[in-house]
């Protein structure tokens, strides 16, 4: 399928904005299908429309309203991986799903306004977002070992809806040469063009041979949280509405991306790539792939965004939070990525240079 046909087949998902849910109604059904009761505060999202209701005693839930385009099998996906990942009992915190009082997974209903919405409801898991401190090493470590985690428990679960087309999805990034004409003059649009040509002609060639599987692939700093007490460890992991069926090595180049800001940001990705392989080992053509993937999300934040804001105006500033930093780390990465021959990065990212 050409690639300006996979950007057109997304368009009306990443087009419909959120569905029209006061707090009120979210509060009501809420109360009414799952017997929850309590102050409710709106959630900031781009797809869907997101509650929080926390009850007099302290617990919470969060309530999303599913974006009325995502298909069943999407929405049923992503109840379905909480359950199994909570079967296996692991190392990671992770929201519990909630189903009705009637025992349905997702909710559907209509609002007191008549609006027809499908749902989910699981607990809403108590600790800061990574976004609220600055990043260091400590938390790039968690950040890998986080992912590591996340990949080893996801390893064995799988579901037809993780097929489906996602522009987030780092092995389609060519779908998004045709938004580079609509990028603002601040951007470098030589850099973004060319990697994106590369990507087409010299790493997707090489995508089948990597190992795949199921992943979150989305493991930013919004969708990671310092459990209370954090002084190490692991993370707390939330939101998996972009799980997809992609290589593993996707996993880590995400949750990388957005913690390798800064003086050295190469080293920076070392750290979190080596605290990665100590749970889940690299493969050498993992290693040598992992600044393209990198920098493929990099491209996705500044493309995927940009599109984005133009479509919702009104919710640009939540849209656009990270397209900065994105533009800034290729303005650092892409002179690095341009000499990336000389470098053996298998031994680079476990500290053997000589």
């Amino acid at each position: 399928m050409p690639a300006v046909s996979l950007l057109d087949d997304a368009r009306p998902l990443f087009e419909t904005p959120p569905p029209a849910v006061t707090e009120d109604e979210a509060a009501a059904l809420v109360a009414e299908h799952y017997g929850v009761s309590g102050a409710v505060r709106r959630l900031t999202g781009e797809r869907d429309a997101n509650f929080v209701l926390t009850s007099a005693d302290g617990s919470a839930v969060v309530f999303k309203v599913i974006n009325p385009l995502e298909p069943d099998a999407e929405a049923e996906m992503q109840a379905q991986v909480l359950n199994a990942l909570a079967a296996q009992a692991g190392p990671l915190t992770l929201p519990t799903a909630r189903r009705t009082k009637d025992g349905a997974m997702i909710l559907r209903t209509r609002t007191a306004s008549g609006l027809s919405v499908r749902a989910r409801c699981y607990t809403y898991l108590p600790g800061e977002p990574l976004s609220v401190r600055p990043v260091d090493d400590l938390q790039r470590r968690a950040v890998g070992r986080t992912a590591g985690e996340v990949t080893r428990a996801l390893s064995g679960f799988d579901h037809p809806a993780a097929r489906r087309l996602n522009l987030w999805d780092l092995c389609k990034i060519g779908a998004l040469l045709p938004l580079v004409d609509g990028l603002p003059p601040s951007v470098t649009r030589d850099q973004v063009a060319t990697f994106l040509d590369h990507f087409i002609t010299a790493v997707s060639p090489r995508i089948a041979g990597l190992r795949h599987q199921v992943i979150h692939n989305d493991l930013s700093r919004s969708n990671l949280l310092f459990p209370p007490g954090f002084t190490g460890g692991l993370l707390s992991v939330v939101d998996f509405g972009d799980m997809i069926h992609a290589p593993l090595l996707s996993e880590l180049a995400v949750a990388a991306s957005y913690q390798i800001a800064g003086e050295d940001p190469l080293w920076n990705l070392r750290v979190v790539a080596a605290a990665f392989d100590a749970v889940m080992p690299l493969l050498p053509e993992e290693c040598d792939l992992l600044l393209d993937f990198v920098l493929a999300r990099l491209m996705g934040r500044i493309l995927i965004t940009r599109w984005r804001a133009d479509l919702f105006p009104d919710n640009s500033a939540y849209i656009l939070r990270s397209s900065q930093e994105a533009q800034t780390l290729l303005n650092t990465l892409y002179p690095v990525w341009k000499n990336r021959a000389a470098i053996n990065w298998t031994a680079f990212y476990r500290g053997e240079e000589e």
